[in-house]
């Protein structure tokens, strides 16, 4: 079985990587440390595949955040969007088995026996999606990713258009309806604790409105929500969020707000499509890689939480 397990003895940075030689693990990514890696990583990894086997993936979450960065105006931090949007991607298309990852929300509602209610529009293509990072990655410019003018692609390559503004208009939306769910907890006096049962119960109503909102209504364009289930669907969406890769997804949201809250930080839209990704948990040999420290802040347990920092792990 996989764990990844911290190193705690003697203060040590380093993490320890359990698993089975003969079945190394599937390894995938936070956006953010596609956005940073290098060419020496790069080339790190391409040697960690060759050497141990690993198989590295890529999401629909990736695919979709990075896409709809590539239409962002030149900022003093990024003078050409584009080109920095589609490095990502031809990194994707040098490491990745070309296969996507399922959506996070496919991922939970198989693992509660609820597929039934996804709308069909939320099941990506998967031969699509690894075409349009292809085509991407051969564009010269956003007009030929558009379909605005002719594309340079690669011999075989049938024409496909990819719209970035649909990505970018997905991506705010669920962020204005993450902000939105966050107010429900505008009226909670920090500092929250475990041992305040009124704030407990509060923050466990919240979750129940994100969850519905995010995992039923979204998904199923608004033809099913929460009260409309089953008893026993109802008990099985709950029991998704008491164990495995969905128990450590309610784990972080709790404690994203908990964080949010006590600190008086603003709430950060993209914390959500961060802690979806830990849904893709559910298969037990598949390892999480990111740059983001609140991620290994906290263990639920180690055969859970498969998920490593990014330093460690490219320093192995």
């Amino acid at each position: 079985m996989l764990k990844v397990t911290p190193a705690r003895r003697g203060g040590s940075a380093h993490w320890i990587v359990e698993h089975d030689p003969q079945n190394p693990p599937d390894v995938f990514f936070d956006t953010n440390v596609w956005i940073g890696m290098n060419r020496q990583d790069v080339a790190h990894l391409k040697r960690l595949e060759s050497q141990h086997g690993f198989l590295f993936r890529y999401s629909v979450t990736n695919y979709c955040e990075i896409v709809s960065h590539l239409e962002d105006q030149p900022s003093k931090s990024t003078a050409e969007p584009f080109i920095k949007y589609r490095q990502c991607l031809r990194k994707i298309t040098k490491v990745c088995h070309r296969e996507v990852l399922p959506a996070p929300e496919m991922e939970f509602l198989e693992a509660a026996g609820l597929l039934s209610h996804l709308n069909p529009v939320w099941i990506p293509n998967i031969l699509q999606t690894a075409l349009a990072i292809e085509i991407i990655s051969a564009a010269d410019n956003l007009a030929e990713v558009r379909g605005d003018t002719p594309s340079r692609l690669p011999p075989g390559l049938p024409r496909y258009v990819i719209k970035p503004t649909h990505y970018r208009t997905l991506r705010d939306t669920d962020g204005d309806s993450f902000r939105k769910i966050m107010t429900l907890l505008s009226d909670i006096q920090p500092p929250i604790r475990g041992s305040d049962k009124d704030q407990m119960t509060t923050l466990g109503r919240w979750f129940l409105t994100l969850a519905n909102f995010f995992f039923l209504e979204r998904t199923s364009l608004k033809r099913v929500s929460f009260l409309q289930l089953s008893e026993n669907e109802r008990d099985r969406f709950l029991a998704g969020f008491a164990t495995g890769a969905g128990r450590l997804f309610h784990t972080h949201c709790v404690n994203i707000v908990k964080k949010t809250i006590n600190d008086g930080r603003n709430v950060e839209p993209n914390d959500l499509y961060d802690a979806m990704q830990l849904l893709s948990l559910r298969d037990e040999n598949r390892l999480f890689v990111t740059d983001d420290r609140f991620f290994y802040q906290y263990e639920v347990s180690p055969e859970i939480q498969r998920v490593i920092p990014w330093t460690a792990f490219k320093s192995s």
